[in-house]
């Protein structure tokens, strides 16, 4: 059985009950068969819970999902008070599977139409670190919160259901935020065209973002700006030139798209805290 849970949405898996729990020191899960996912998230603590015979451990700050039809209990107490909140749900229609998902847009399966919806392929890990912790509890104690049986307050539990599942297929393969897909998309312009000289004015045309907000993006994502960025691929690719070649510096600096050679020995040493001269020279020595 693999280690991943796909399934199809729409329809989305099905919100039953949540809540919360805990094992004094010495107390350990008993022994039971579910009929549907039971998805078990440590707070404090840790859990030894066996699942169909295979052990698992599960620290604080991970999560399990228990698989319907599957006998599991704790084989080993608790050697601490353990808090766990627990979340249980249903499927229609899922399978196990060893692949992950590596992407957000490979999960999309079918286009939309005008008289279908598009549908996704979920590949949810069965057992997990959360990254956002926070974001995850905010989800269970809003479903917890909902307690009263008014049938709008169980949409509204299925509706965080559906958003916490969404986020944990995010974390599953860290889908960029909107920043880190601009800065991605600047560094591989850049990294294509370090020798040119820089104009934000240009790159705006072709990435189709205002210059301001491509760098808000780079000092977000890499505490850099593209200027910044830029200079530092020019700086490597001389160091690279420095080491193997024996090509003068203005040469060099020629190569990585600087005409002045003043300024690429003032940009180097800014940055490496040596010479290019120097530099040649450690290299030269470190390599003998």
């Amino acid at each position: 059985m693999g280690p991943f849970i796909t399934f199809t949405v729409p329809p989305f898996p099905v919100y039953i009950a949540s809540g919360k729990g805990v094992f004094h020191r010495g107390e350990r899960h008993i022994s039971r068969i579910f009929t549907v996912f039971d998805l078990l998230y440590v707070t404090k603590g840790e859990l030894w819970i066996t699942e169909d015979e295979v052990p698992h451990h599960v620290k604080e700050g991970e999560y399990i999902i228990l698989s319907p039809g599957l006998a599991h209990g704790g084989h080993l107490p608790c050697k601490e008070e353990t808090l766990y909140e627990w979340l249980h749900f249903s499927i229609d229609s899922f399978e196990f599977t060893d692949r992950p998902r590596e992407h957000w847009f490979d999960m999309k399966q079918n286009q939309a139409t005008f008289e279908k919806a598009a549908s996704y392929e979920f590949r949810l890990p069965r057992k997990g670190k959360v990254k956002g912790g926070s974001v995850l509890q905010k989800h269970l104690s809003a479903m917890r919160a909902l307690n009263d049986d008014a049938s709008e307050l169980q949409l509204k539990k299925q509706l965080q259901f559906e958003e916490m599942l969404i986020h944990l297929q995010k974390e599953a393969f860290h889908i960029p935020s909107a920043k880190e897909t601009v800065a991605s998309e600047v560094v591989h312009y850049l990294e294509r065209h370090f020798t040119q000289k820089l104009q934000m004015e240009k790159l705006a045309e072709i990435l189709h973002y205002h210059p301001d907000y491509m760098t808000r993006c780079m000092q977000t994502v890499y505490g850099l700006t593209p200027s910044q960025y830029i200079n530092r691929l020019k700086i490597e690719k001389a160091k690279s030139l420095l080491a193997s070649t024996n090509e003068k510096i203005a040469l060099i600096a020629e190569h990585v798209g600087i005409d002045d050679p003043t300024y690429f020995s003032k940009l180097f040493r800014q940055n490496e805290g040596m010479t290019p001269i120097e530099y040649r020279h450690l290299a030269k020595r470190t390599t003998k």
